[in-house]
């Protein structure tokens, strides 16, 4: 059963609404450059938990290989030459062409995602944060800084 466009923009929306926070957006950028963890990937798990979703080593492991991947592919690459424009002051309006396409590949993925989460139950109570990101981000068990980034970025949306 294909997820509904509802669900679809509830994960974009939600991620719009953290974004207006500077000292989440701020962590997440830290997360992002630091460790190279996918923002959508963070969004989508403080997202699944919620909705009180069960989190599930399965469905994280998928939905990590394909924000990584998108990531890997499309949004680093794009962001590097958005850095490198950024660096020139001839090149505003291009600098800005670039950021727009990066936002369209972040909603694309923030879109995408919700698709492979159809088979997730409902946890029956409130899920803490932190078990659906230690499922996509495994790292985070063996890692102190990432796991205090983490935690940081947890404590800032709760």
């Amino acid at each position: 059963m294909p997820v509904s466009n509802k669900i679809k923009t509830d994960l974009w929306r939600f991620a719009l609404g953290c974004w207006q926070d500077k000292a989440f957006e701020n962590g997440c950028l830290h997360l992002q450059d630091e460790y190279q963890v996918p923002v959508s990937l963070l969004l989508c798990g403080l997202w699944l938990a919620e909705a009180g979703k069960q989190p599930d080593a399965r469905t994280g492991r998928r939905l990590a290989e394909v924000a990584e991947q998108f990531e890997a592919d499309y949004l680093r690459p794009l962001r590097a030459v958005r850095r490198k424009a950024g660096q020139d002051d001839r090149l505003p309006e291009f600098k800005r062409q670039l950021q727009q396409v990066e936002l369209e590949g972040e909603r694309w993925l923030l879109t995408t995602l919700p698709a492979l989460c159809d088979n997730l139950l409902p946890a029956g109570k409130s899920v803490d944060p932190l078990s659906w990101l230690l499922v996509l981000v495994p790292e985070m068990a063996q890692c102190e800084g990432l796991q205090s980034a983490l935690c940081r970025l947890v404590e800032l949306k709760v």
